[in-house]
């Protein structure tokens, strides 16, 4: 505290010692401010040290007279300033009178006996007025510390307040994603259900027109039957005769109808085929991530932590374009692969062909077997790891277009009539024709979305692209704009459950486009090395493999249009193909005429 003369506690000197002294003052408004300025006059009214831009200002704002006196013309005023303690010596009591320049050491009398060899001590009564504006520098920096502290504790009172609204935040979060997922299982259950009692009516509608025509043919025997026992018994030679006679026209006539009946006769049940993905979901743990950054000047560091599991640390630094996001840290980035050629069959027309085959679909049986359809010979066939034929081919009354297996034993194949044909496969390689599924449209190539749903390119039809159930049931894609209508063999589509990707392909436009079905963005894909592509099909790990008609290739790309890798068949145009479950295996089939093969390939 300051005593005597108009001195007051907010002064700076360079002294606690009594006795006349400059006072180095600082301007009061400014040090309100948290700024340091030397004030250059004092308000003789007001008791005030101002500098020059605010003595303007106290003239300006404050009524009344001021007087302004410089600083340097005021009578310097004796004055004792309370050091608190800091004049000191700490380890033996006593006021500090020298300083040791050899050790930058403040000392008492009692250190200075102990410096007493050292060459370097002084008093400080002969070297403090040296220090008065080192001094008011100090004090500036001192300032300018405070101000930076008290930035630094803002600073955390607002990431209390940010950390506390985010974590209040959480339990909202998750709420709302349940409630999402709710919705989607409430949404799903009334699909389902629909669809379960619309194939219901369907196979009721069917098993009551098989037990129509099989009490008909109850009837027919009940009427014969009575007179026929009655005649085995009692019956003359002639009755006997003509019996006989009726009864073997009219055996001819119910074995007929009952071999009819028998083959259209087959037990239907439904249930419920969850995906893949979902199945997976319910067996993690950590199936929701906390997401925590801290955000530094120049640096954001990343920590993605699973819930119940080891925190990984991840550090993302803008300036050089290192990407961290925990989302992609997942799985293993998408790679070309290597295609070793197994088998290669050359497709001849044998047998009672009425043309020259083209295999316009394939698909892998989840056993292994290839199915392959015969688009100009109207066939279904299955083929073993050489390509060599098992069982007897299905003979179509119309021209199938494309094969997708649905199941171990359950295929569903595109006609030219409209018409999707669900087949049976046996362990022993018999094809049997199901039902048919009457489609509102044309219908070309087909796949699958998920174990109930199909998607289907189009024919002369303003949706290219549409998905169909097994029960019939049609619907669109409600994301995804096309502004295009195909014709014939002008373009085909695949699926990639996993990436909700939707790939159709545009011959004469040399594109391949990739649709998110849930975002509704789009991608069109084009390279010197796509051109008239054709068939398509999801390749390893989620990528999509492209049949280039025109360069004689395959082409393999991720779902966001990156080329990995192309590779080049031994055959002519090629056309169609398909990968086995376990990513093993690709076949590929050739449409060239005169030179069609078709050829077996091991990925890895």
């Amino acid at each position: 505290m300051a005593e005597g003369g108009n001195i007051d506690a907010g002064v700076d000197v360079s002294s606690d010692m009594t006795g006349d002294c400059i006072v180095i003052r600082s301007c009061e408004p400014c040090m309100r401010k948290k700024s340091a300025n030397t004030a250059s006059v004092i308000c003789k009214v007001c008791n005030e040290h101002l500098c020059g831009p605010c003595s303007h200002l106290h003239e300006i704002y404050k009524p009344g007279e001021h007087e302004m006196v410089v600083i340097e013309s005021v009578i310097s005023t004796p004055v004792e300033v309370n050091m608190k303690g800091m004049n000191i010596c700490q380890e033996h009591g006593k006021k500090i009178k020298f300083f040791c320049e050899d050790h930058s050491k403040l000392c008492c009398n009692t250190c200075a006996f102990k410096h007493r060899k050292c060459d370097n001590v002084d008093e400080l009564a002969s070297i403090s007025s040296k220090e008065g504006q080192e001094l008011q520098h100090l004090n500036k920096t001192l300032l300018k510390l405070e101000n930076e502290i008290v930035s630094i504790m803002a600073e955390c009172k607002l990431s209390e307040d940010k950390l506390s609204e985010t974590t209040a935040s959480i339990a909202k979060h998750i709420d709302e994603m349940r409630d999402r997922i709710i919705e989607l299982f409430d949404k799903a259950k009334t699909k389902m259900i629909e669809e379960a009692d619309t194939f219901k009516a369907d196979e009721m509608k069917r098993l009551g027109e098989i037990n129509k025509y099989s009490s008909i043919v109850k009837e027919n025997i009940n009427e014969l039957l009575p007179v026929s026992s009655a005649l085995v018994e009692h019956g003359t030679p002639q009755q006997k005769y003509i019996m006989a006679k009726i009864i073997k026209e009219k055996i001819q006539d119910i074995t007929s109808n009952i071999t009819e009946q028998r083959s259209k006769f087959f037990t239907s049940t439904v249930s419920l085929d969850f995906s893949k993905q979902l199945l997976s979901l319910l067996k993690e743990e950590g199936i929701i991530k906390l997401q925590v950054e801290r955000h530094h000047t120049d640096v954001v560091q990343t920590y993605s932590t699973e819930i119940q599991e080891l925190s990984e640390v991840k550090e993302e630094t803008t300036n050089l374009n290192k990407d961290c996001s925990t989302d992609s840290a997942q799985s293993a980035p998408n790679k070309p692969v290597t295609m070793e050629l197994l088998v290669s069959v050359d497709i001849k027309q044998t047998g009672d062909d009425k043309n020259e085959p083209i295999l316009s679909g394939l698909d892998f049986l989840p056993d292994g077997r290839l199915v392959a359809v015969d688009g100009w010979n109207c066939k279904c066939l299955i083929l073993d790891d050489r390509l060599q034929i098992l069982g007897t081919p299905f003979k179509f009354n119309t021209r199938p277009y494309d094969v997708v297996c649905l199941s171990q034993s359950e295929l569903a194949v595109t006609t030219n009539i409209k018409k999707v044909c669900l087949l049976s496969v046996s362990p022993d390689n018999v094809i049997n024709l199901t039902r048919q599924i009457s489609t509102s449209t044309k219908v070309f190539s087909i796949c699958c979305m998920t174990p109930t749903h199909m998607v289907v390119s189009t024919l002369d039809d303003p949706r290219p692209v549409r998905m169909i159930t097994q029960g019939g049931v049609e619907s669109d894609f409600d994301r995804v704009l096309f502004n295009k209508t195909y014709e014939h063999e002008e373009s085909k589509c695949t699926y990639v459950p996993s990436k909700n990707t939707l790939v159709l392909t545009d011959k004469y436009a040399h594109t391949v486009y990739m649709f998110d079905t849930v975002k509704g963005t789009s991608r069109a894909v084009t390279n010197d090395n796509i051109q008239k592509p054709r068939g398509a099909c999801v390749g390893p790990g989620d990528t999509v493999l492209v049949c280039s008609e025109a360069k004689n290739s395959i082409v393999h790309l991720t779902v966001d249009g990156d080329i990995l890798c192309t590779y080049h068949v031994d055959m002519q145009l090629p056309y169609t193909l398909c990968m086995k479950n376990d990513g093993s295996r690709l076949v590929v089939s050739g449409c060239k005429q005169g030179m069609r093969k078709l050829m077996m390939y091991k990925l890895s």
